[in-house]
């Protein structure tokens, strides 16, 4: 995994940017926010199929991290287990996080299935 993620992420949660679990993310969603949505590669059925809904509705961008499990992106924010990240769209900061994963992950573009 790229080692400079762990420092983007936490540049974005002090500027309260990341939002962190399923029901932040979904709440950024509900309240009309496009997100760049990072998942870990062992995420549960329950948040796919909450996600999906919002990703053919173009409110979200997917990026699966597939080599890295719920206890390895909660480490790179400093917390316990986690499976699902957000950020805004359209910021430098998420265009930067998403081109440093972009060669690490299965990504599903806006007309393909999670």
């Amino acid at each position: 995994m790229n080692e400079k993620l762990p420092g983007l992420f936490g540049i974005a949660r002090k500027a309260g940017m990341l939002f962190i679990g399923q029901d932040a993310v979904r709440t950024e969603l509900k309240k009309g926010s496009r997100l760049l949505v990072i998942l870990s590669g062992d995420h549960s059925p329950n948040v796919r199929s909450m996600i999906e809904g919002y990703r053919r509705r173009g409110a979200c961008r997917v990026v699966v991290l597939a080599s890295l499990g719920r206890e390895g992106l909660g480490s790179m924010i400093s917390m316990g287990q986690t499976q699902i990240l957000g950020l805004p769209l359209g910021k430098g900061l998420s265009d930067k996080i998403e081109k440093l994963v972009a060669g690490e992950v299965d990504r599903y573009e806006q007309d393909q299935g999670l």
